[in-house]
């Protein structure tokens, strides 16, 4: 058999373990795919016969080089993610398998040096995406600045684009030595950038979950206030209720109906007033809600309720902040905007065969705006620090397989959750509803 034939039978051969290592480093930075096992295999099987297609035909290598850059970006669109990250990635996964292609296949002198260059260079792409995992393990989501995102995509981009035309030029080839030094020093520069994203990333993971445990702590504060008070007026009252009756019974006995009635209003007005705030037993829910309701009472807002749940539901603090803080959160600024009508906001949290349903209802007047992916966009200056509320409410809750619906119809806008699988504690049943 002729030795171009043999060379080109080896090189389809250790090319099968590229769609793999694609597969393997999407997956484990993106994690979910889109479709199931058999149309992935069906979409890399389709990738392996385009990519051998465009390196036997005649067309020119610049050609060429660009169509494989398509179809490895083309398959990031199996895998769930942010449209900028996968585009990234796929730029990354690129330059890896170029640039170790370049520096390992430029040193073989003969056949059997080339077909083991061949398996070597494939080896050596998988160690270093796998080298990428282990530095760079927040990339794949989170926000980046504009500048940032530039480099993310050039670096790459210009990697590639300078290997190819050192490749081209005659004298170079000349000093196949020089390749590695090359190719390593790019991918070194690549592995670099990636670095500083994900520090970059850490950094935002970091501030993110200080504030989320900020605001618990806000929260939590707040509702040990609510608690204390609650008791002390409780302890008063008790102490005084005695002292109370006596007084009533007296004003009836004279005769007095019109002072004892005013008496009843204004004792039946404190009870109010303790009672007026969620106690449903869950920690996590009441600090929530109890916090919000002052902050939309200090608007003059009012905050109606309607919750019956168990005290003893087994609920994630962190997801139920972002839930229920960014709902809470929103409502609220869009009810301050209001000038004509009423504001209000009417919350109802209901627990029901294992699942969690969340509904609040609040007016609102200024423009809702989503982009062309439909995720909502604030209509506030400094869009970097806000709109990203329901986006983060829409991931939470996809994270928990839960279901959650919008409508804002006649300038009423409403927002519903369902969590699925949410247990008790203890096989107690006892609801306890809250109103105002």
């Amino acid at each position: 058999m002729d030795n171009f034939l043999i060379e080109e039978l080896f090189y389809s051969i250790t090319f099968i373990s590229i769609p793999f290592i694609i597969h393997y480093f999407y997956k484990q930075v993106f994690g979910t795919s889109v479709f199931g096992k058999s149309l992935i295999f069906l979409g890399y099987s389709l990738y392996y016969m385009l990519s051998l297609t465009l390196h036997f035909s005649p067309l020119s290598g610049a050609l060429t080089l660009c169509l494989n850059i398509g179809l490895i970006l083309l398959c990031n669109f199996l895998y769930k993610g942010q449209i900028a990250w996968k585009m990234g990635i796929g730029f990354v996964i690129t330059v890896v398998i170029i640039l170790t292609d370049t520096a390992v296949l430029a040193q073989a002198q003969d056949m059997t040096g080339y077909i083991f260059t061949l398996f070597f260079s494939k080896f050596l792409i998988f160690i270093f995406l796998q080298m990428i995992l282990r530095l760079a393990q927040f990339i794949g989501e989170g926000h980046l600045s504009k500048w940032y995102w530039m480099i993310l995509f050039l670096c790459p981009l210009f990697s590639i684009i300078g290997i190819h035309q050192i490749s081209a030029n005659p004298w170079y080839r000349l000093y196949p030595a020089m390749f590695p030094v090359l190719s390593g020093s790019l991918l070194f520069i690549n592995l670099l950038v990636l670095v500083l994203c994900d520090r970059i990333l850490r950094i935002q993971s970091a501030h993110i979950k200080n504030s989320l445990l900020e605001q618990q702590n806000a929260y939590y504060i707040h509702q040990y206030l609510v608690t204390k008070s609650r008791e002390e007026e409780m302890r008063r009252f008790q102490h005084d209720f005695k002292n109370i009756l006596l007084g009533l019974r007296s004003q009836l006995k004279s005769g007095n109906e019109t002072t004892s009635m005013k008496q009843l209003d204004a004792l039946l007005g404190t009870i109010n007033e303790t009672s007026e705030c969620c106690n449903t037993g869950s920690i996590i829910i009441d600090s929530i809600i109890n916090y919000k309701q002052r902050v939309a009472r200090e608007l003059n807002i009012p905050v109606h309720l309607d919750i019956q749940i168990p005290p003893s539901l087994q609920l994630d603090s962190i997801a139920m902040s972002i839930i229920l803080g960014n709902i809470l959160d929103n409502a609220i600024d869009a009810c301050r905007k209001i000038s004509g009508s009423k504001p209000y906001i009417n919350i109802y949290i209901h627990y029901m065969n294992d699942s969690l349903f969340i509904k609040v209802v609040n007016p609102y007047t200024h423009k809702i705006i989503k982009n062309h992916k439909g995720l909502f966009i604030s209509n506030k200056q400094d869009k970097s620090r806000h709109g990203l509320g329901l986006n983060n409410i829409k991931k939470v809750v996809e994270d928990l397989q839960g279901l959650w619906d919008i409508s804002y119809e006649n300038q009423i806008f409403q927002i519903e959750i369902v969590l699925f699988q949410i247990s008790l504690n203890s096989q107690s049943i006892e609801s306890r509803l809250c109103n105002w």
